[in-house]
């Protein structure tokens, strides 16, 4: 649907546009329901209003051609030819008219004209190739062997009746003087192949033709009869200036509408005064503030794209008319209103350079790892150990969505706590993937990163923050100690591969597939700032209670850690003894 913001801009800064632009969709409607006298009717009323616009004699001519008042219908065209003669668009339409009423070798001169224009008019190009296939079709020169191919019988057939006005001389059809056909031949009506039946379909072959292709342009062509099935093509004309180039052999013609030009607003509908330019009129209805990256909802709302998604995390609607936005968000293509976006930076430069500036804090102080580091308070996690999360809180899609749009794609992980909402130490993730699932929910891949020690709580949006500080393991420098230190790392690693090995393949192959392998014994126990990889993964996939986890996840000293992870295997291999 037409978005609403940019409707409202429109009908306040070009009411007499939006007036006309009314006018001509009701004109649409009653053409494409055939109701031509009152198309007429309506037509002539507005014409009356605004003799200077060439769009209402455009429908004024169809609706004739809808009544087969052809010669009128003409004279409308004409009309047009003479204020807009480089519109190879009209040359189209009043071919149609002339094919339609029999004159096909003229029709044939206006869609080359048109061509001529427009080289790349491909319904066009399809007329003159119908045509000229009919006309030189292997009977019909064979009976030019014995006279011209345009007066032959299997041609002429039976004579298309205009109308009283029409059948006496093809002169009630002049053409305009600027287009004049000069010495052309005065041309018997057509019948046979060139029919209306067949044109209907021949409208409709071009249309498939036209989309097939990938062309863009939105192609119409004249209305059929009121008996005959075609249905007038709803076209989108444009009468302004910039829509016709001089080509470099000096021909003027008309521009592709895929090609892409900025067109400037105040080139289509003159400068736009400045006390009608509200800062209020570019607010979002959410966040009361300057549109940041605007988006568009199938149902026509716009709002900032950060507003837009927060409101989605919690209903799949659209936070004003309520209307189910299910599929919206699951395709999450949340594109940019693009015009509405170029208008608040050509208009309000100056609010767009402060909202950029609070965004900008906003998104620094979202990216700070020791202040305010968001918290995801729900299980234990380690270094080096993958923690696959399933994200359907709204507070908690919210923050996975900050981390991820900042570029830190990290957040910290603590187990709840009774008294202070959320334990005293804990262990950052670092985002790996993020599968987002189509009611909003999301499947987040993560591995663990450091450990960290909770100085200051906070909260933001809903979601758990806190100050931090990092762990690191202390090292030891003597020798001695060292040498006793990695002689008490193998026997407690060699341990733990016989517990593991020990384990039913049950329990053995859920851990493999949630967890990974054991990692490796590492030469260097010191190397990593949090000491070997393989002890986490140990602590992760013991069934210990989470309390006696989170004491062995604070500690500081490997040699510490050691005996604890001895302790609890040593209790765990006495039971798999019995």
């Amino acid at each position: 649907r037409t978005s609403v913001v940019l409707s409202q801009l429109a009908e306040k800064w070009f009411p007499g546009e939006c007036q006309r632009a009314r006018t001509g969709r009701r004109l649409e409607e009653l053409l494409a329901q055939g109701r031509f006298r009152e198309a007429l009717g309506a037509a002539g009323q507005a014409l009356r209003a605004d003799p200077s616009d060439l769009m209402l004699r455009i429908y004024r001519a169809e609706s004739y051609i809808g009544l087969q008042e052809y010669k009128t219908a003409i004279e409308d065209l004409n009309f047009v030819i003479t204020k807009m003669p480089n519109w190879p668009e009209v040359y189209f339409r009043k071919g149609k008219v002339l094919q339609d009423s029999g004159f096909v070798g003229d029709a044939l001169q206006l869609f080359l004209q048109c061509l001529a224009l427009d080289e790349d008019f491909l319904p066009a190009k399809l007329e003159v190739e119908r045509t000229l296939r009919d006309v030189l079709s292997p009977e019909k020169l064979g009976d030019g062997l014995k006279g011209s191919a345009w007066n032959s019988a299997h041609i002429r057939n039976k004579a298309f009746i205009l109308g009283s006005e029409v059948s006496e001389s093809y002169c009630n059809l002049q053409l305009c003087p600027e287009q004049s056909l000069g010495g052309s031949e005065v041309l018997e009506p057509v019948s046979g192949s060139l029919n209306r039946a067949q044109s209907a379909h021949a409208l409709n072959s071009t249309e498939d033709l036209a989309k097939e292709d990938g062309l863009k342009r939105v192609s119409s062509e004249p209305l059929l009869s009121g008996q005959e099935k075609g249905a007038l093509l709803k076209r989108k004309l444009s009468f302004s200036e910039q829509d016709t180039v001089t080509c470099e052999d000096g021909r003027n013609k008309h521009k592709k509408q895929g090609e892409s030009t900025k067109r400037d607003v105040t080139l289509a509908f003159g400068t736009i005064p400045g006390d009608l330019i509200d800062v209020s009129d570019f607010e979002c209805s959410l966040c009361m503030r300057l549109f940041f990256e605007p988006v568009t909802t199938p149902c026509g709302h716009t709002f900032c794209k950060g507003c837009l998604e927060r409101c989605l995390d919690h209903s799949p609607q659209c936070p004003l008319c309520k209307e189910s936005l299910k599929e919206y968000l699951a395709s999450r293509k949340y594109s940019i209103t693009v015009l509405l976006e170029e208008l608040i930076m050509k208009y309000l430069s100056d609010e767009l350079y402060e909202r950029k500036r609070i965004h900008a804090e906003e998104t620094a102080e979202h990216s700070n790892l020791t202040k305010n580091v968001p918290m995801f308070v729900c299980t234990m996690a380690y270094p080096t150990v993958p923690c696959p999360l399933h994200v359907f809180e709204p507070r908690y899609r919210l923050m996975i969505r900050r981390s991820m749009e900042t570029g830190t794609k990290q957040f910290g992980m603590c187990i709840s706590d009774s008294q202070n909402g959320f334990a005293d130490y804990g262990c950052m993730l670092q985002i790996r993937n993020v599968h987002f699932l189509p009611d909003g929910r999301s499947v987040v891949d993560t591995v663990g990163g450091k450990r960290f020690r909770v100085l200051r709580r906070g909260m933001k949006d809903g979601y758990c923050t806190a100050d931090i500080e990092y762990l690191e393991d202390v090292k030891v420098a003597d020798e001695g100690e060292l040498k006793k230190l990695r002689e008490l790392h193998n026997f407690v690693y060699n341990q733990a591969c016989n517990w593991f090995q020990n384990l039913r393949n049950k329990f053995r192959t859920q851990i493999l597939q949630h967890f990974g392998p054991m990692p490796d014994r590492e030469e260097n126990i010191q190397a990593m700032p949090n000491g070997p990889a393989w002890c986490w993964w140990l602590l992760a996939v013991l069934p210990v209670d989470p309390r006696y986890q989170l004491s062995v996840l604070s500690m500081m000293s490997l040699k510490d850690r050691l005996i604890k992870i001895q302790h609890i295997l040593t209790y765990f291999s006495r039971d798999q003894s019995k």
